[in-house]
């Protein structure tokens, strides 16, 4: 998502109109390490980007078939019925490197992330020997 507020920036401050905004995340391509999540997968439809390739499944919160199909059924009337939101379907394609997705996740969560909130509860270092799992 900080990719496409990104380009929505640039594109804005170019000054293109919204249906050329529209034209252009539907050109768009999105490569992800982990298959977007079911709110990820609803925005990506409604954005129009239409196609989405992935490493590894997200079996919590997948919306890309692993929890719900949001890329082949959308996401209902997002916003109520009275939004102006239209959803379509988005191909996805998952399983690309997905043993390299996986240890690349599992890398980064095992060394933390720097620029994370302070934790609410004890993490595991070196340094305590605490786990999240011992509380």
């Amino acid at each position: 998502m900080e990719a496409i507020d990104k380009l929505l920036l640039k594109w804005q401050q170019s000054g293109l109109t919204q249906e050329q905004v529209t034209d252009m995340f539907a050109s768009c391509e999105l490569f992800v390490t982990c298959e977007p999540c079911i709110m990820c997968a609803a925005a990506l439809s409604i954005l129009g980007i239409q196609r989405v390739f992935y490493g590894c499944r997200n079996d919590r919160f997948g919306g890309c078939g692993s929890v719900l199909p949001i890329h082949s059924v959308g996401c209902g009337p997002c916003g109520g019925k009275s939004s102006n939101h239209k959803t379509q379907n988005i191909q996805c394609t998952g399983g690309i490197l997905a043993e390299e997705a996986v240890a690349l996740l599992r890398d980064f969560y095992e060394q933390g992330n720097p620029n994370a909130p302070k934790p609410h509860r004890p993490v595991h270092t070196s340094e305590t020997g605490f786990q999240a799992s011992d509380f």
